[in-house]
């Protein structure tokens, strides 16, 4: 069949209903720089949860069901050393970090992730504290911690897919900014669902405190596994081939 004639019955069968022209969702990948992963606002009495990131130099905020984030292969490492960091497995383990700390993810090329509820004014807001909830997590190839680390390195743990009833949550006030490590123990594309929740109103003059929710938002993580040695090999001898072309 011509090409013309196919794009013909093709055509057709859109117009009576047998073909549904499903639309393309693009996405946006963010791996590199500094990222509100949870991004908070309060519009038009309406809290909000997306992601804070910059683009190109600019500011921009993106909706969380359309964006990867991906988790380079500088991220890879043995975790941290002392019983204190037991909760991420063995002292052995390794894993994949989105780290807190701005120097360490910009020497190893991989996201600096922050929480972000400066956008939301104190004196509007209240006093009220901000929930960010890991309410599902699904059938991922590994596991997800989320933690901080003082001065000292002293971990306190906030989020564990493995103990979601223990641990599954941060808090924060209004007008802040907070930085947490990220880990995840195996490659792959991890999916799952938060909910930011808080009250409105609390200690304001005059105000009436309201309960509020983001509703459920779900995220995609990309975990990128470091190359393999055969992988590594390949490249290289691709390399050495193009530059003997480009000499013949």
């Amino acid at each position: 069949m011509k090409l013309q004639s196919k794009t013909q019955l093709i055509l057709g069968l859109i117009a009576i209903g047998w073909i549904t022209l499903v639309p393309v969702r693009a996405e946006t990948t963010i791996s590199t720089g500094h990222a509100d992963i949870f991004g908070l606002g309060y519009v038009d009495g309406q809290l909000e949860l997306l992601i804070h990131a910059e683009l190109a130099g600019t500011e921009v905020e993106l909706d969380p069901a359309s964006t990867i984030i991906r988790v380079n292969p500088g991220g890879y490492g043995a975790r941290p050393a002392g019983t204190s960091f037991d909760f991420l497995g063995a002292s052995s383990s390794f894993l994949w970090t989105l780290p807190q700390d701005a120097v360490v993810a910009g020497q190893k090329g991989i996201l600096f992730p922050g929480v972000g509820t400066e956008e939301i004014d104190p004196e509007v807001w209240g006093s009220g504290l901000i929930t960010m909830t890991l309410k599902s997590f699904g059938s991922n190839p590994g596991n997800l911690f989320l933690w901080s680390e003082n001065e000292f390195g002293t971990p306190t743990l906030f989020m564990d897919s493995t103990r979601l009833t223990q641990f599954n949550s941060i808090s924060q006030g209004a007008g802040v900014h907070e930085h947490y490590n990220w880990g995840f123990t195996a490659e792959g594309t991890y999916t799952m669902v938060f909910e930011a929740t808080g009250t409105v109103g609390s200690g304001v003059v005059g105000g009436t405190p309201q309960s509020l929710s983001s509703g459920d938002v779900t995220y995609t993580f990309n975990v990128v596994p470091e190359p393999s040695s055969g992988v590594l090999l390949l490249a290289g001898l691709a390399v050495i081939a193009a530059g003997r072309r480009k000499r013949a």
